[in-house]
């Protein structure tokens, strides 16, 4: 059996963006029965979004997750010592 040598291959961002661009021309172009226009809505909007994140305008959301240590109460000779240290902690947020 002969092996071919591997042509390295080239292929960049342009590349894909105008192949995106030709699947939603022929996405808007297609034809049903009759030859009556009938565009796929849902291809070229599939392919609108993979131009999207191609082009780095859609970026998931960086879950951040704090750690918070919290100290409890001092009682030195039965009084309750109150300690502000930072900022307080409004517990009734949520992270939307």
């Amino acid at each position: 059996m002969v092996r071919k040598k591997r042509q390295s291959i080239n292929y960049s961002k342009s590349d894909s963006f105008e192949k995106l661009e030709a699947v939603q021309e022929m996405a808007l172009n297609r034809k049903g029965k009759d030859d009556e226009l009938n565009p796929d809505i849902s291809l070229y909007l599939k392919a609108e979004e993979l131009k999207g994140k191609l082009m780095g305008l859609y970026i998931e959301k960086e879950k951040s997750s704090h750690t918070v240590n919290m100290m409890g109460n001092v009682v030195i000779d039965g009084k309750e010592l109150e300690i502000k240290v930072g900022e307080s902690l409004d517990t009734e947020k949520s992270d939307d």
